[in-house]
């Protein structure tokens, strides 16, 4: 598996120890260094990070994808936030 922020610490030499998020157009979330599924729905999908959690809310959302590490959200993405 692919890790994006992995290889830029591997080349560049940058620390990479806490969480990443990038939200491509509102439609896909792709997050790395999640410690766990909080809620799961369609409406709602929360998970923890390091020192809190995050929380996406939109219409029709679905994982993608998820390992111990990573995980992808689709769908309508209409907020982000962390608590």
């Amino acid at each position: 598996m692919f890790n994006f922020f992995g290889e830029v610490k591997k080349h560049t030499g940058v620390k990479v120890d806490e969480f990443h998020i990038i939200n491509i157009s509102n439609k896909l979330l792709y997050v790395e260094g999640h410690k766990g599924l909080v809620i799961l729905s369609s409406e709602l999908v929360a998970f923890k990070v390091k020192n809190g959690r995050i929380e996406v809310e939109g219409r029709g959302l679905y994982l993608k994808e998820l390992t111990e590490n990573t995980l992808k959200i689709s769908g309508d993405i209409k907020r982000v936030e962390s608590f």
